[in-house]
C-alpha cells in the first residue's frame, strides 16, 4: 500500500467538500438575506447540476488516461470556483457549477484510487475519503464570517496538482462484482439516495428551516454533528468490513429516517434540545450509511469503467435525491411556510430511505 495515495486522496477530498459546502453555507447565509429562499436553493442546486457532468467527463478521463490526470482537472476547476467567490466578482454565479464539476470528478477518482491501493480492510481505508465530508463541512462554516476564507481551498487545490503527479498510477484489478452497464448504475444511484436526501436537508436546508420556525440555533447543531461524524466514520467503515456493507448501510438508513422526523418535531415544538438530538442521531445514521459507500461502489463496478460508474452513481444520486430535496424543501418553505415544510422533510426522507433499503 502506498500511503502517499491515502494522504493525497484524503486531503484532496477534504478541499473538494470544503469548497462545495461553502457554496451551501454562503447561499443560506447571504442569498436568503438579500434575495430569497428560492434564490438560495437555485444557487446551490446549480452546483448539484454540475456534479454528474463532472463525474461523466472526468470519470471517462480517469478510466482512459489514468486516475491522476482526472484529479489534475478536478483541482483546476476547484481553484477557479473558489477564487471567484472569494474575490466577490459577478462571475461568482459560475462558482457552484465549476465546483460541482470538480467534486463530481474528484470523489469517484479519489475513492477508486484508494480502493485500488489496498487489499485488506477496504471499508476502513476508503472511509478516510468519507471522513473528509464532516471535516470539509466544519471548515466551510467559516464562510459565515467572510467569503474570503475560500482563498484557502482555492490555493490548496492549486498546490495539489504537483503532489498528485508525484505518485504512481494504482494497479487496476477486479475488486468484487465487476458489473457493467445501466442496471448496476441504477443500483448504485438508489443505494445512495436515502443518505443523499437526508444529508443535504440537514446540512443546508436546516439553517433557514429552523430560523423560520423561530429556533436561533445557528450553525451549532451542524458543527456538533460534524465533529461527531469525524469520530464515527472510520469505525463504521471498519464495521462494514466485519458485519457486511449491506447490513451497516440499511441500519444507517433507518436511523436517518427517525432523525428527520425528530427534526420536524423540534421545529413544530420549537425545542432546541430536540433539534440537537435529531442532529446527533443523524450523525450516527449518516456515518453508518455513508462510511461503506466508497468501498461498496468501487467493488460493484468493472475496472474498465470503475471511475466513471462510481462517480456517476454517487453524483446522480446526490443530484436526484440531495439536490432535489433541497430545492423542494426550499420551495415548500417559500410557498407553504413552516407548516408545509414540517411534513415535507420526513416524507421526502421516507421515500428515499425506502428506495435505498430495497436497492442495497
Amino acid at each position: 500500500m502506498d500511503r502517499r495515495i491515502a494522504f493525497i486522496t484524503f486531503v484532496g477530498t477534504v478541499i473538494s467538500w470544503y469548497s462545495f459546502f461553502s457554496m451551501g453555507i454562503f447561499a443560506a447565509s447571504y442569498l436568503t438575506v438579500f434575495h430569497s429562499f428560492l434564490a438560495s436553493g437555485l444557487f446551490y442546486f446549480s452546483g448539484f447540476g454540475g456534479r454528474p457532468i463532472g463525474a461523466l467527463l472526468l470519470g471517462r478521463l480517469g478510466d482512459r488516461w489514468g486516475r491522476r490526470i482526472a484529479l489534475v482537472g478536478v483541482f483546476v476547476l476547484l481553484f477557479l470556483g473558489d477564487l471567484l467567490v472569494a474575490l466577490n466578482t459577478p462571475a461568482m454565479i459560475l462558482s457552484p457549477i465549476l465546483i460541482g464539476l470538480g467534486l463530481g470528478g474528484e470523489w469517484g477518482s479519489a475513492s477508486v484510487m484508494m480502493a485500488e491501493n489496498v487489499t485488506r480492510m477496504r471499508g476502513g481505508w476508503t472511509s478516510l475519503i468519507q471522513l473528509s465530508v464532516p471535516i470539509g463541512l466544519i471548515l466551510s462554516l467559516g464562510v459565515v464570517v467572510t467569503q474570503r476564507l475560500l482563498l484557502i481551498p482555492s490555493f490548496i487545490s492549486l498546490l495539489m496538482v504537483p503532489l498528485i503527479l508525484s505518485v504512481p498510477e494504482p494497479r487496476r484489478a477486479n475488486l468484487g462484482s465487476g458489473m457493467m452497464g445501466l442496471k448496476p448504475l441504477l443500483k448504485g444511484i438508489m443505494v445512495k439516495a436515502g443518505e443523499s436526501s437526508n444529508f443535504y436537508v440537514f446540512t443546508s436546508f436546516s439553517i433557514p428551516f429552523l430560523l423560520e420556525a423561530g429556533l436561533r440555533t445557528g450553525i451549532a447543531p451542524i458543527l456538533i454533528m460534524s465533529v461527531e461524524e469525524t469520530f464515527l466514520m472510520i469505525p463504521m467503515g471498519i464495521a462494514s468490513d466485519i458485519m457486511g456493507r449491506r447490513e451497516v448501510i440499511r441500519l444507517g438508513m433507518l436511523i436517518m429516517l427517525v432523525s428527520s422526523i425528530l427534526l420536524s418535531l423540534s421545529a413544530f415544538t420549537r425545542n432546541p434540545d430536540l433539534t440537537l438530538t435529531s442532529f446527533l442521531l443523524f450523525g450516527l445514521g449518516d456515518s453508518l450509511s455513508y462510511a461503506p459507500q466508497g468501498a461498496y461502489l468501487a467493488e460493484l463496478y468493472h475496472e474498465k469503467e470503475r471511475v466513471t460508474m462510481t462517480g456517476l452513481a454517487y453524483q446522480l444520486s446526490a443530484t436526484i435525491a440531495g439536490g432535489i430535496s433541497v430545492l423542494v424543501t426550499s420551495l415548500s418553505l417559500s410557498v407553504l411556510g413552516i407548516g408545509g415544510s414540517l411534513f415535507t422533510v420526513p416524507v421526502l426522507s421516507a421515500v428515499y430511505v425506502l428506495i435505498s433499503i430495497l436497492a442495497v
